[in-house]
Formats: C-alpha cells, sequence, structure tokens
C-alpha cells in the first residue's frame, strides 16, 4: 500500500480509466484516499463493445467513493482496423480509449492518465500495452506490485460494489479474430450473457461462431447445471438473439481483459 501511495503521490493530479471492473476500482478508491477529491477524476470509455452493466458499475464506483466520473463516448466500428479483427485489434480499440483520455485530461488540466492494469496481466500478450505506452499512460497497481488477490482483498475490505465481480473483458473478444466485428454481433453476444447471467449464472462467455453460440461457464457454475444443460429461459434467449445451435463449455478465459 505504501508504494502505491507513493506512487499516486509522484503522479498527481490523475485522470484514471474506469472500466467497471474491480482492478481500476480500487486504484480509484486508493487514489481519493491518498490525493482528495480534488487530486483525482474518473472517466468510463463508452464504445460499442461495452456493456450498460459496466457503465453503471463504473458510476456505482464512484459515487462509493466520491469521485468526479465522466462519460466518454468513442465509437470503434467507424475504425476500418479495429472492425478487421487481426490480432492488433486491442492495439486499435486502447489506442481510441487513451486517447479520448488523453484529450480530456488536457481539458481538465491533469497532466497524468492511469489505468487499472496489473501485475497478472503481464503474463498474457497483450497489444493494448503498446498504445498504453504510446499515450504516456501509467498502470500504478503494476508499478506497485499488485496482483489479482491483492486487489480483491482490497476491494472486499472496502466494501466495493467490484469486489466480487467475474473478470470481464470487450465484447469483441468473443468474436474470433479475423471475423469483422459488427453491431450486429456484438448485440447478439451482449442478449445471451446478459440472459445467462439473468439465469444466475455469473462466470460465462459466448463465443461468436455464427449461427453457434459456444458457452462457456466457470467451474462453479457448471456445477449447477442439471445434466450440463443451460436453464430453458437461457437457451431460448440465446437462440432468440440469432444463434441456431448452443453449446456448452468450460470458460478458458483466452481474451484481452479490461483493466
Amino acid at each position: 500500500m505504501e508504494r502505491l501511495q507513493a506512487i499516486l503521490k509522484e503522479h498527481n493530479p490523475l485522470l484514471i480509466g474506469l472500466s467497471g471492473g474491480v482492478d481500476s476500482s480500487v486504484l480509484l478508491a486508493v487514489a481519493v484516499e491518498t490525493l482528495g477529491k480534488e487530486g483525482v477524476a474518473a472517466a468510463i470509455v463508452v464504445s460499442e463493445g461495452v456493456t450498460g452493466a459496466e457503465a453503471v458499475r463504473a458510476s456505482q464506483v464512484a459515487q462509493h467513493v466520491g469521485a468526479s466520473l465522466f462519460l466518454l463516448s468513442e465509437p470503434l466500428l467507424d475504425d476500418s482496423d479495429y472492425v478487421a479483427n487481426d490480432g492488433r485489434r486491442c492495439y486499435y480499440c486502447r489506442r481510441h480509449m487513451y486517447r479520448a483520455l488523453r484529450d480530456l485530461a488536457a481539458r481538465i488540466a491533469m497532466p497524468w492518465v492511469a489505468d487499472g492494469a496489473q501485475v497478472d496481466d503481464q503474463a498474457d500478450d497483450r497489444p493494448g500495452f503498446v498504445a498504453r505506452d504510446e499515450a504516456r499512460v501509467i498502470s500504478p497497481l503494476q508499478m506497485a506490485g499488485w496482483d489479482k488477490a491483492r486487489i480483491r482483498a482490497e476491494a472486499a475490505r472496502r466494501g466495493l460494489p467490484t469486489a466480487h465481480e467475474p473478470a470481464n473483458a470487450c465484447l469483441a473478444s468473443r468474436i474470433p479474430q479475423g471475423t469483422p466485428v459488427t453491431l450486429a454481433r456484438l448485440r447478439q453476444v451482449e442478449a445471451a450473457e446478459r440472459a445467462l447471467r439473468a439465469s444466475g449464472l455469473r462466470q460465462v462467455r459466448v463465443r461468436h461462431h455464427g449461427d453457434l453460440a459456444r458457452v462457456e461457464l466457470g467451474g462453479a457454475d457448471l456445477f449447477r447445471l442439471p445434466d450440463g444443460e443451460l436453464p430453458a429461459e437461457a437457451e431460448a434467449a440465446i437462440r432468440a438473439a440469432g444463434f441456431h445451435t448452443v453449446t456448452v463449455a468450460p470458460y478458458r478465459g483466452v481474451e484481452e481483459p479490461t483493466p
């Protein structure tokens, strides 16, 4: 904690990109406590790949810790490089996000911009980190050596609304590489995952494979399914979203996260 607080004091005042996830939530809470409300602002960048639930959670977190929150809109589907969905999709997404944050920071006279990336994120291939470094955005949790377990514990201790939220990622991460990202595909995935969560399942991903929806569930959720079958209402909603075939598999967790 002392190391994180020292890093925050070195980068004051600070704009934090808030995703609605637990990592950036903890960063914001510690920053407000360390720098005061006048030294911190938060912003969530909303695009076609961000669900309404994430924006709601970001608002709840900002209210919980007493931070001002800006809502920025960034239409990614106007970018043909992003739509192409090659191996650098996350780079193009993050480039837009960090530019939006940088522009806001300049308008509100905050010289530093931070995200919620943490130590465990370094184990994966993250094209988004290239965009982060290009934009001179810092990752205080990563710099201070905080991992997901430490962050979860701190979130629970503080009673943050995101303390027990499963890890999430942008909706485009459910579309296979090489398949263009379209609004229709994103909305199909969003509707299907919303139906699964409404049925009580928590760690869910719906991988978009054309007419086939590959539903991936965490171990606890799989254990709860009678005979390995989805609740009838949830499966009907998935089919209503436009998927003709629905399969169930263990969650594999290979995707670019949203710090």
